[in-house]
């Protein structure tokens, strides 16, 4: 059994959850808390497996930073308005149900979400348990000494998306803003005869401009560039300057363009200063990629199952323990922004 513990500020909403658990086989419950002083406390008396709460408690980002990275806790934070989310290191966050009206069906459906976020996140913290990321391997990291030499400085953004792609980059692109700091590159599987048409859409319906790649283009900040039908989107660095260069090199996996091809690619160029995500598709497209960005101490961000379409390539790369990060869909345009500004990434110089 899961032990579970919950905090919320309606005393109403805390006898609730203690019915729901109470009532479930998969979980213990085990205390429900009014505040984030006394949710630390317990967490830190009673050992928790879980912990669900509410994201309007006062100082609970604090607390849940701690419970994550300290206490090893995997928990939720139930957030009434997902869009207006102020990001909560370390937790996953979940529309918050309305507890007074759940039916049956709603209910089930809850705990079906908690158990599979519950599943999928101890895969991480079982790790961190055991031992495995401990500070002694931390030292000898390559990329954990140069996080501590020097904060990154981000020049390039690239994605890789398959099934699902334009309506979830149609959202990614919007929540980046208009005054995005750095080039996009794109590589989303397509059919020849779609590529244009994709783009074009994209271009009228977003802040930022976006183009098909062009051989030798020197790629602008703010400017969105996709990988062509047929082609590759790798990158060379000539007397300085960063360039797109098209590739009619044999298929990845069957794939052209591959996600692996330009991530690999991006990895080489722009090394430590390549920021990843990776989103919804079938397969494994993309995980020999973001090992590639991790060796040369770039980031890395998987799309959660939550919002994808099909959770496949950013699961495949997850479980290689090529992602530094899962979020879901809502979440990532303002998490991207906050690395870039917190980096000081703005420009492809």
């Amino acid at each position: 059994m899961i032990k579970i513990l919950t905090a919320d500020l309606s005393a109403v909403v805390r006898t609730i959850e203690k019915q729901i658990f109470s009532s479930c086989p998969d979980f213990e419950f085990i205390s429900s808390c009014p505040d984030a002083a006394l949710l630390l406390d317990d967490c830190r008396k009673l050992h928790p497996d879980f912990v669900l709460c509410s994201a309007d408690i006062p100082d609970i980002r604090n607390v849940i930073k701690v419970i994550s990275d300290e206490l090893h806790i995997i928990s939720v934070v139930m957030n009434t308005n997902l869009s207006a989310s102020i990001l909560f290191y370390g937790a996953t966050e979940i529309q918050k149900p309305e507890f007074i009206s759940m039916s049956k069906n709603d209910t089930d459906d809850f705990l079906n979400k908690l158990l599979q976020i519950y599943q999928f996140s101890n895969i991480k913290f079982d790790k961190i348990k055991r031992g495995i990321n401990q500070e002694s391997s931390k030292e000898n990291c390559p990329c954990e000494s140069k996080r501590k030499s020097k904060e990154k400085h981000f020049k390039a953004l690239v994605v890789g998306v398959s099934t699902g792609g334009p309506k979830t980059l149609q959202l990614l692109i919007r929540s980046l803003g208009k005054d995005f700091p750095l080039p996009v590159f794109i590589t989303q599987h397509v059919d020849t005869t779609f590529d244009k048409n994709m783009v074009s859409w994209l271009d009228k319906t977003v802040d930022l401009t976006v183009s098909l790649a062009e051989d030798g283009v020197v790629p602008l900040p703010g400017h969105v560039y996709f990988a062509p039908a047929d082609n590759h989107l790798v990158f060379t660095k000539e007397k300085g300057d960063i360039k797109i260069v098209l590739d009619k090199s044999e298929p990845i996996n069957f794939l052209r363009p591959a996600v692996d091809k330009m991530f690999s690619s991006a990895a080489e160029v722009y090394g430590e200063n390549c920021l990843a995500l990776l989103l919804t598709g079938m397969g494994n497209d993309g995980t020999e990629g973001c090992k590639a960005i991790k060796k040369y101490c770039g980031y890395t961000i998987g799309e959660a199952e939550e919002s994808c379409v099909v959770y496949g390539m950013s699961k495949s790369a997850y479980e290689a323990g090529a992602i530094d990060e899962m979020l879901s869909l809502e979440l990532m345009g303002k998490r991207v922004n906050q690395l870039v500004k917190i980096a000081g990434g703005d420009s492809n110089e």
